[in-house]
């Protein structure tokens, strides 16, 4: 059997721990018997003398006269709390009145041969006779010294305190800086050059041990050889040679590797196929020269705006494959696909050659659009060439439909600055009613984009690139401003209705939020009790501790906050408890599942907690009278919806208010 150099040293640790130990330990309980014993002396010599001296002093007086003599004898001793002097069982003196009764033999001190530590801390007192002769007959006192155990525990202790301190704590630092200096020195040491010998990964920092560090140095010295002949080789076979990048060898074994990934997690990758936009005609003025130092500046350029785990492969002249494998929907790889395009389309000077150039990109999907490498680099081949036929610095899909939303996503994300500029955004206005009455209490402030040639653009479309992009923290500023001024508007007509208007994640994380939108209320003077901000669950997946302060200073601004589409995100009822929530809204999908049993138990479940932590309740998506009827038997507060009204223009908005406070 084959110990290791930790595993001895510990061993010899703990024999060396255990046999100290026992030494240690005879030698405590010998000492602590030694103790007991000077004290066990020390009572018995003060009793007896004193036994003595007041048989002595009782031929001439009486007993009770030496009260000033066992005084003196009791404080003189520390180790009694007491003296009394007994007649059989009565009374005759005590230096303390707590100390009147007399006490059996069970708990008197019967000086034993062993184990005078375990009596002396079982005892209570020792006794003696106090013999005198009256009228010829021999008669005794019963003298007791009761002991002070407090003085007696106390010496002990500070005896075992010593005792740990000088025999186990001090032992135990020693063995253990002696464990340490083993395990630094020696067992550290071999453990690092096994694992370097085995794995190569990490060369051991130099060693104190001479012996050690010699063969450390030669370790490294041939490992270090052998790394180099092997990265050679692996730079040959697998690198191409003028840009240091991956070659197709190298491109190939990857991609497989990826397959089996994805296909083990379900998850696709894209494969995109670069060409640089006119080279040839760069070789052919400035020299072949000039377009390898291109293309290896291009490489790297590449390589700096890839992750980790992407990989880019040049495959033969100017063309590129780069292999994206995490991404989290389409949007996120086009903006991988614009940094690599924009940075590539920068001005470069090659020598003394400033070169302008672009590149034209195909992109295929793996598996839809192939399921090996050769297949995968043929549709983005095509792919590629569509993207040049379109006039090229740009990308194309392989896929038709994925690439007609890519079309649309650029298309919106260009034109979504400019239509702000030209004031082609306008806020509808939803109707909320209360459940009872019907009676409009406000409304919902929902943005459209009113565009020249498509006409009405749902924010479905734009909204959610808004957010991808950031737009959405500029667009967020006018809706806000925007809802703000009508609210003023209604107020100096006279219509005291609420408002409430939606905030995006990202627009409420801003540092400067609060301070704006206290600048709005600030200019135009509204009532404040009532605007609402509508925010969503995912919110709260960013830091809690920030939400919480924003959302307590929104509130001191007298503003509300509304939580809109409660239960179809990350709901948590710790939010519900902890953030300051004025409003829960119901979304539509629950709403149209009223008539289920399971449905309506989540509605009702939704509306009992909220009136719990007194919050109102806002049902959307309220289509049917039969549906109001259902939310005026829970008592749900109020309601919008179809059934009232869709979202409206102002004008409309304002008429449609009128007609219906007049009819009621």
């Amino acid at each position: 059997m084959k110990i290791g150099i930790r595993s001895f040293t510990l061993s010899l640790l703990l024999v060396l721990i255990s046999g100290m130990y026992i030494i240690f330990a005879n030698y405590y309980f010998t000492q602590r018997e030694i103790t007991a014993k000077l004290i066990t002396n020390s009572i018995t010599n003060d009793l007896s003398e004193l036994s003595y001296v007041l048989s002595k002093h009782i031929q001439k007086n009486s007993i009770k006269t030496a009260r000033a003599l066992i005084d003196r004898k009791a404080a003189n001793n520390n180790y009694l709390s007491a003296i009394s002097i007994f007649d059989d069982d009565k009374l005759i003196l005590t230096t303390d009145p707590r100390f009147s009764q007399f006490v059996s033999s069970s708990v008197l001190y019967n000086n034993p041969h062993q184990n005078i530590y375990e009596n002396l801390h079982d005892r209570k007192a020792f006794q003696d006779n106090i013999n005198y002769y009256e009228r010829k007959s021999r008669r005794s006192y019963s003298l007791i010294f009761f002991i002070d155990h407090n003085t007696i525990n106390k010496n002990f202790t500070q005896a075992r305190e010593r005792f740990i301190l000088l025999f186990i704590f001090i032992p135990i630092i020693f063995l253990t800086v002696f464990w340490l200096a083993i395990h630094k020195l020696i067992a550290s040491p071999l453990e690092d050059l096994r694992q370097y010998a085995y794995y190569q990964s990490k060369i051991p920092l130099p060693f104190s041990i001479k012996e050690l560090e010699h063969i450390r140095i030669s370790m490294v010295q041939t490992f270090s050889r052998l790394e180099q002949e092997k990265t050679d080789l692996y730079n040959l076979s697998r690198t191409d040679a003028l840009s240091g990048l991956a070659n197709r060898n190298y491109l190939e074994e990857r991609v497989i590797q990826i397959i089996a990934e994805s296909e083990r997690r379900n998850k696709e990758f894209a494969l995109l196929f670069l060409d640089l936009d006119h080279f040839k005609s760069i070789n052919d003025s400035l020299g072949h020269d000039i377009g390898d130092e291109l293309l290896r500046s291009v490489a790297h350029t590449i390589q700096d705006v890839l992750r980790v785990n992407d990989v880019v492969a040049r495959i033969g002249g100017d063309e590129f494959v780069i292999v994206l494998t995490h991404y989290q929907d389409e949007l996120e790889l086009i903006e991988i696909i614009s940094r690599i395009q924009e940075k590539l389309m920068k001005p470069w000077q090659i020598k003394t050659y400033p070169i302008h150039i672009t590149s034209s990109i195909g992109i295929t999907i793996y598996p839809k659009d192939g399921t090996n490498l050769l297949s995968l680099m043929k549709n983005a081949d095509i792919a590629m060439y569509e993207a040049k036929s379109k006039g090229r610095r740009g990308y194309h899909f392989f896929t038709k439909e994925l690439n007609d939303k890519t079309q649309e996503y650029i298309e919106l994300t260009n034109t979504m600055q400019e239509a702000l500029t030209k004031d082609q955004y306008e806020l509808f206005y939803q109707p909320q009613n209360n459940v009872t009455t019907g009676e409009i209490i406000g409304a919902e402030a929902l943005i459209r984009w009113k565009h020249p040639d498509k006409g009405m653009i749902s924010p479905y479309a734009f909204i959610p690139i808004a957010e991808h992009n950031g737009f959405i923290i500029e667009l967020g500023k006018w809706i806000l401003e925007t809802g703000i001024k009508q609210k003023k508007s209604w107020e100096d007509e006279g219509i005291n209705i609420k408002l409430s208007i939606n905030v995006a994640a990202k627009q409420i994380q801003q540092a400067d939020f609060v301070e704006h939108l206290k600048s709005l209320l600030d200019k135009y003077q509204v009532n404040t009790s009532n605007v609402f901000l509508e925010i969503t669950e995912y919110i709260f997946l960013h830091d809690s501790k920030a939400i919480l302060k924003t959302f307590t200073a929104i509130r001191e601004l007298g503003i509300k906050i509304s939580l809109d589409d409660f239960g179809t995100g990350y709901s948590s009822l710790s939010y519900l408890k902890n953030f300051p929530i004025d409003i829960l809204k119901i979304d539509k999908v629950f709403l149209d599942d009223y008539n289920s049993t399971e449905g309506a138990v989540f509605i009702e479940t939704i509306v009992k907690m909220a009136q719990t932590l007194k919050m109102r309740v806002v049902a959307e998506g309220v289509e049917t009278q039969e549906q109001i009827e259902y939310l005026q038997s829970l008592k749900c507060d109020f309601y919008q919806g179809y059934v009232c009204s869709r979202p409206l223009e102002i004008e409309a908005f304002n008429a449609l208010y009128k007609e219906k406070t007049f009819n009621l």
